[in-house]
């Protein structure tokens, strides 16, 4: 298993992290986080090659997870495998990496009294095709192990799509909760059909220029991470569909949008308490960008 620092340190660099920010980190906010992680940049951030690559990507989660856990969050959402990925060339590598995590997830689990749902097509094989071991079942052991730990729920795409969700498995995904943050490593864009179908109606978007390897990233980067993804979450909140402008509020927006070009560029890196490498994330307020390096 991986080194994970105790709660009340995980708490204490939160508590730095929203002071910094300027945010509430209270248990309720932290409760109504729901984070989309769309992971990514696991072969292009780091030396490693094959399946070693994407079990650190594997690590990196684990490591996500378990903060947001601390931290009060309920639920989230991990993209793995998309339906057409199974097309890839490397699709072999993602699947061993898979493979590599399914005793260190049975464990972890254990040990953070956490839910594992796997949520995609399972009527069909997801393997690469040249080998006998099936996938599936293992996931499916983890999902009926974990089915009763109620901390906290990780929702991992297995052979996803959004056509999956919209048809097939419709009645199944409607009762699954709603996304408020998509967080989104290396890439500028969410996937076609990897939109979390009807979970979305008021979600913000997070961009992580870093990729989400697990060798990258320090215990306080990743914190700070989830701290800029409640940051989005609360800065966005009611600006939704049914968004009312009181008073002077129209002015303030036209005044900050279009004047001022609103724009927040922040550094908290400090390379003599940071060992890891720069990271940056940027959010989006109504007034305009917001970019973080730490």
């Amino acid at each position: 298993m991986i080194t994970l620092p105790p709660d009340d340190k995980i708490l204490a660099i939160f508590k730095d992290c929203c002071e910094k920010l300027d945010i509430d980190g209270s248990k309720k906010n932290m409760e109504e986080l729901v984070i989309y992680d769309m992971t990514d940049g696991t072969r292009t951030s780091t030396g490693l090659e094959g399946s070693d690559a994407y079990f650190d990507g594997g690590l990196f989660v684990m490591r996500f997870v378990h903060f947001l856990r601390v931290l009060g969050a309920k639920n989230s959402y991990i993209n793995v495998i998309h339906e057409g990925h199974k097309e890839r060339v490397n699709y072999r590598d993602i699947y061993e990496g898979m493979r590599r995590h399914v005793d260190m997830y049975r464990e972890f689990s254990k040990m953070d009294n956490v839910r594992l749902r796997f949520v995609g097509k399972y009527d069909v094989r997801i393997d690469p095709g040249d080998t006998t071991y099936d996938l599936r079942k293992d996931l499916k052991d983890l999902e009926d192990a974990s089915a009763e730990n109620p901390e906290h729920t990780v929702h991992f795409m297995i052979n996803y799509s959004t056509r999956w969700a919209a048809e097939e498995g419709k009645e199944f995904f409607k009762a699954l909760p709603e996304v408020n943050v998509i967080l989104r490593h290396a890439k500028g864009y969410v996937n076609g059909d990897m939109w979390l179908y009807g979970k979305l109606n008021n979600n913000s978007f997070v961009y992580a220029q870093n990729g989400s390897s697990n060798m990258n990233w320090s215990d306080r980067q990743i914190i700070m991470l989830i701290s800029l993804c409640l940051r989005s979450m609360l800065l966005n909140k009611g600006t939704h569909l049914s968004k009312k402008y009181e008073g002077d509020e129209k002015d303030l927006v036209r005044q900050k949008r279009e004047v001022e070009l609103s724009f927040i560029h922040s550094s908290f890196y400090d390379e003599s308490e940071e060992a890891k490498m720069k990271k940056r994330v940027v959010i989006f307020s109504s007034y305009g960008p917001e970019i973080y390096e730490f």
